[in-house]
């Protein structure tokens, strides 16, 4: 049962770690795995991602991951390189698009992506038998860069890739009391979906972020369903996990705001922050002062500042069991917040609502009030199921405008594993606000189908093949222009869609 926890669960692999010791006459070094000098078998099931069997759940788990024992301490570096071609298709294109102006820009539909990751942990056992432990999940990030005619070399491009931390945070486990996270990292949607009621089962996340969502006018819909996505675990929290009992195990999590408090403070990196604050050159998202656009204000005059969400709170269930050769995962959260009070104009030029008759947007907004399910059965390599989210929030965990509409979205797929085999299907359909100035006017509707095949041709080694088709509507919004109301025209691109597909490969090491 307890292997069952960790169904479809990303881990890391493990690498040992090399200690010099002093002695009195010199001592041959043997080879430094390292450093490339040995080889090792590699794991059937290599990492993609900072959680793993050690760090995931109260009890430690057979996995890639070796388990500490008393007194010992595993550290591993691990990583990723994916390579995809990639065709992308949309109406934002003037080619498609009947309302776009003769002489339009158009995009190259054909390209050929690479991005890397690195995974760093360490996994500790005390004496006491306490467990303790660290992740680290590094990405490659991408900055858009616009060519002059005179200069559009491939040398320009690769300098704006930067690597940043997208995880980082640390534990303490107990068989019989729980587990404690602290940082960076996963809230409990993350950690009891785990991409399976979500149909996570491509190499690019398929819904949820995926490669194939690389697309213009933000054609992709958000990905309400949370589940592993980037703001449901990109704040700092602290999360508690309980013993599974009967199946069952439950949790709590609280964040202060939406970002991490080292910024907030604007305080650290030896006075660098305080320094450039005094001269007038800003420092990233840190706030010397309280100002508009601060991430832990609690209230103020900007425009979109009543929209910050504080105090985020969860509580929900879980249950993994196996029933016969079925197996079954349900859980539910409950998530909540309080929010920034907006102090500023509530004119209509202000608010931006003055070509939208009827709007009840006032700039003020609800804390969030949401419930999140996943159900999943399988049975003889088939998986089906799907997951439910709704209440007041607004896109990927922001907060719903007052006057707004609440969100409500459903999601269902299958998938079918055989050996080194995967193939599935996932849909989606939500309703929510959207654009927060036709509160009370209109609301949007996001589609989407995603398919896919996958094949693991050795240890670590995966290709794939998918196809994503999605669309966005809604009435007195214009995606392409960004104008609202009688601005955004009747019926003119109120509806923004695109399809591709995707031939990948990824390595995980």
């Amino acid at each position: 049962m307890r292997k069952f926890l960790l169904a479809s669960v990303a881990t890391l692999g493990s690498a040992g770690l090399m200690s010099a010791a002093y002695a009195q006459a010199p001592v041959a070094a043997g080879p430094a795995p390292t450093q490339g000098q040995t080889a090792w078998t590699p794991a059937a099931s290599p990492p993609a991602g900072a959680n793993n069997n050690n760090n995931y759940q109260a009890p430690a788990l057979p996995g890639p991951v070796a388990n500490p024992t008393p007194g010992t301490i595993v550290v591993h570096v691990n990583g990723k390189v994916v390579v995809e071609g990639l065709g992308v298709w949309t109406n934002a294109d003037s080619r498609f698009n009947a309302a776009a102006p003769v002489g339009s820009v158009k995009l190259q539909p054909q390209s050929i992506g690479s991005y890397a990751r690195l995974y760093f942990g360490a996994d500790a056992m005390a004496t006491n038998g306490l467990r303790y432990g660290a992740a680290i999940e590094l990405r490659e990030n991408f900055t858009g860069q616009v060519s002059s005619n005179g200069s559009s070399g491939a040398s320009g491009y690769t300098s704006t890739e930067t690597m940043f931390v997208r995880r980082a945070f640390t534990y303490v486990a107990g068989d019989q009391w729980g587990i404690v996270r602290a940082g960076q990292a996963d809230g409990l949607i993350s950690i009891f979906d785990n991409g399976v009621t979500t149909f996570q089962f491509l190499p690019s996340g398929n819904l949820n972020g995926g490669d194939l969502q690389n697309q213009p006018s933000a054609v992709p819909p958000a990905f309400v369903f949370l589940g592993q996505a980037g703001n449901e675990y990109g704040n700092t929290k602290v999360v508690y996990l309980s013993p599974q009992i009967a199946g069952f195990d439950f949790g709590l999590q609280y964040a202060p705001n939406t970002s991490n408090g080292i910024a907030v403070s604007g305080s650290s990196a030896g006075g660098l922050a305080s320094g450039l604050a005094g001269s007038g050159v800003g420092t990233g998202n840190g706030c010397s002062v309280a100002n508009t656009g601060c991430p832990s204000l609690s209230s103020g005059p900007g425009v979109q500042d009543g929209s910050r969400s504080i105090n985020q709170t969860a509580v929900g269930v879980r249950y993994q069991g196996k029933f016969g050769d079925v197996g079954l995962l349900a859980y539910g959260v409950y998530e909540f917040s309080g929010h920034a009070n907006y102090t500023g104009s509530v004119s209509a030029a202000t608010l931006g609502t003055t070509t939208v008759t009827g709007s009840k947007f006032n700039g003020s907004y609800d804390g969030l009030s949401v419930g999140s399910g996943g159900l999943a059965l399988t049975y003889a390599g088939f998986t089906v199921g799907g997951n439910v989210v709704g209440g007041a929030m607004n896109g990927q965990l922001g907060l719903k405008p007052k006057g707004g509409a609440n969100l409500l979205g459903v999601l269902a797929g299958v998938k079918y594993v055989a050996g080194p085999f995967t193939a599935g299907i996932v849909a989606e359909e939500f309703w929510e606000q959207g654009t927060v100035t036709l509160s009370g006017v209109t609301q949007r509707r996001g589609r989407a189908i995603d398919a896919g095949v996958s094949y693991t041709v050795a240890p670590g080694y995966q290709v794939w093949l998918e196809y994503l088709w999605n669309d966005q509507t809604q009435n007195a919004n214009n995606f392409i222009t960004g104008a609202v109301g009688s601005a955004a025209g009747a019926g003119a691109n109120n509806n923004i869609r695109g399809q591709g597909f995707i031939i990948g490969n990824v390595v995980n090491f």
